[in-house]
C-alpha cells in the first residue's frame, strides 16, 4: 500500500471536483501536496492545471504584500517605542542638568538613562529577530513553491548553499 495520495484523496482534501476548479486561496495547499501525490497524479493535476506556475507567483506576491505591510507595523511600533525611550531620557537628561544636585542623585538619573539604553538594546535585538523570521518565512515560500515545481517538472532540485566562512 502506497503512502502517495491519490487524484481522489487529492481532491477529497481541496474538495473540488477537478484540478481544473482550484482556486488561489487552495494553491499553496495544493503544492505543499505535490511532494505526496503518486507522480502520475500530479503530472494529470498540472496539465489540467497550465495556471499553476502563474497562480504560484500571484499567491507569492500577496504573501509578499503581507510581510511588507507586517513588517511596516513593525517599523511603526518600534519607532514609537523609541520615541517614549527618548522622551524619558531627555527628562532624565534635563533632571541631570540642574546644578545643584547632590552625587547620589546624578547617580540615580545616570542609572535610569543607562537602563533605558539596556531597554532601547533589547528592544533593537528583538526587532531584528522579527525581522529574520520574517524573511526566513518568505525564502521558505519561495523555495518551497519554486522547489515542488521544478520537482515536478523534472528539474534538479539539488540546491547548494555556500558554506559560511568562520
Amino acid at each position: 500500500m502506497s503512502n502517495q495520495l491519490t487524484e481522489r484523496e487529492v481532491l477529497q482534501q481541496l474538495n473540488i471536483p477537478d484540478f481544473r476548479h482550484i482556486t488561489k486561496d487552495k494553491i499553496m495547499t495544493f503544492a505543499s501536496m505535490l511532494q505526496n501525490m503518486e507522480p502520475e497524479v500530479a503530472k494529470k493535476a498540472l496539465e489540467q492545471f497550465p495556471e499553476f506556475a502563474k497562480m504560484a507567483l500571484e499567491v507569492l506576491k500577496d504573501y509578499r504584500s503581507v510581510m511588507e505591510k507586517t513588517l511596516d507595523v513593525n517599523s511603526a511600533s518600534s519607532k514609537q517605542c523609541y520615541d517614549i525611550y527618548n522622551e524619558v531620557i531627555e527628562a532624565l537628561k534635563s533632571c541631570l542638568a540642574k546644578d545643584d544636585l547632590p552625587f547620589e542623585e546624578k547617580k540615580y538619573y545616570i542609572d535610569k538613562m543607562m537602563e533605558i539604553a539596556k531597554m532601547a538594546e533589547s528592544k533593537d535585538s528583538e526587532n531584528k529577530g522579527f525581522n529574520w523570521k520574517i524573511i526566513s518565512l518568505g525564502a521558505l515560500a519561495v523555495f518551497t513553491v519554486v522547489g515542488i515545481g521544478a520537482s515536478i517538472l523534472g528539474g534538479n532540485t539539488n540546491i547548494k548553499l555556500p558554506k559560511p566562512k568562520l
